[in-house]
């Protein structure tokens, strides 16, 4: 399925799965509701590396329910790439500070994490 993305006024975009209809739309022009393209790549990251905790969570028999990701993107001077992403994790009180630090590091197995730059640095902080 392609995602197809269509370019409106004032840089905003907005965004369809084929066949579905849930659309995503973003901004770059201040005032502005919907994220920056920047902000939606951490927003996948967040979500396909919580994917990845809770798929492995359910394999070993363990509740990740509630876990949260914070993603904070950080770019160059010039604002042309992402260089840092600084990762928060905070996972419910019910997991060990060693069961966190599982999940926090297998959650760096997902897709989109291993698709992007390698010259990009990870700090990650767990709660």
């Amino acid at each position: 399925m392609a995602v197809r993305t269509t370019l409106g006024e004032n840089l905003e975009t907005k965004s369809v799965l084929d066949g579905k209809k849930a659309v995503l739309r973003s901004a770059y022009m201040e005032p502005r509701e919907e994220m920056q393209p920047g902000e939606i790549l951490a927003s996948a990251l967040g979500a396909c590396m919580l994917t990845m905790v809770g798929f492995i969570a359910s394999k070993r028999g363990e509740n990740v329910t509630g876990t949260e990701l914070a993603v904070e993107p950080a770019f160059d001077e010039g604002h042309t790439r992402v260089v840092r992403m600084d990762l928060t994790f905070s996972f419910p009180a019910s997991l060990t500070a060693e069961q966190k630090e599982f999940y926090a590091k297998a959650a760096q197995s997902c897709p989109v994490h291993n698709s992007l730059r390698e010259d990009i640095t990870y700090t990650t902080h767990i709660k």
